[in-house]
């Protein structure tokens, strides 16, 4: 048995005459769809003033901020040429190279003087503490001859005690 073949569906039906479209259907169609043709283009219209209003308004902020960004800028290099001067009128009043080397060699040799003088003075308390020593022993020496019992008369050479 042959597979069934599918109906085909039927050719254009044939309808009735009230059925059919008519002339004044026709028009209000026509009508309606020029109507939302123009409400589409009304609409178009709109959205397009509404956004370059909205892209005027940012274009203002963009230029109005752009300013104060540039005003800031500005403000901001007078400030550091300012300073920029004070530093120039610093470093003007500063001493040249030459002098300063000149400053740095006799700052050496007050060091190296202010060392040797703490040596020569190191050595002045030393020989000092030993003539104290000296001076010392020699008084014993001299009160323990007081105490022999031998009459000092500054012949052995020793300077009496005061």
């Amino acid at each position: 048995m042959p597979p069934e073949e599918p109906e085909s569906p039927p050719a254009a039906e044939i309808r009735s005459p009230s059925e059919l479209a008519t002339r004044a259907d026709l028009r209000t169609l026509r009508r309606w769809i020029l109507v939302a043709g123009v409400w589409a283009v009304a609409a178009t219209a709109v959205a397009l003033i509404a956004l370059l209003d909205t892209s005027g308004d940012n274009a203002q902020k963009t230029a109005r901020g752009a300013a104060d960004q540039a005003g800031s800028l500005e403000r901001r290099q007078e400030q550091l040429d300012k300073r920029l001067d004070a530093l120039d009128t610093q470093v003007e009043d500063l001493a040249p190279a030459g002098d300063v080397s000149r400053l740095q060699d006799r700052l050496a040799r007050a060091e190296e003087n202010a060392a040797a003088a703490k040596k020569d003075a190191k050595e002045a308390s030393d020989k000092l503490t030993a003539l104290g020593d000296r001076v010392g022993t020699l008084e014993d020496d001299s009160a323990g001859s007081d105490d022999t019992g031998a009459p000092d008369d500054g012949s052995n050479g020793s300077v009496p005690p005061p």
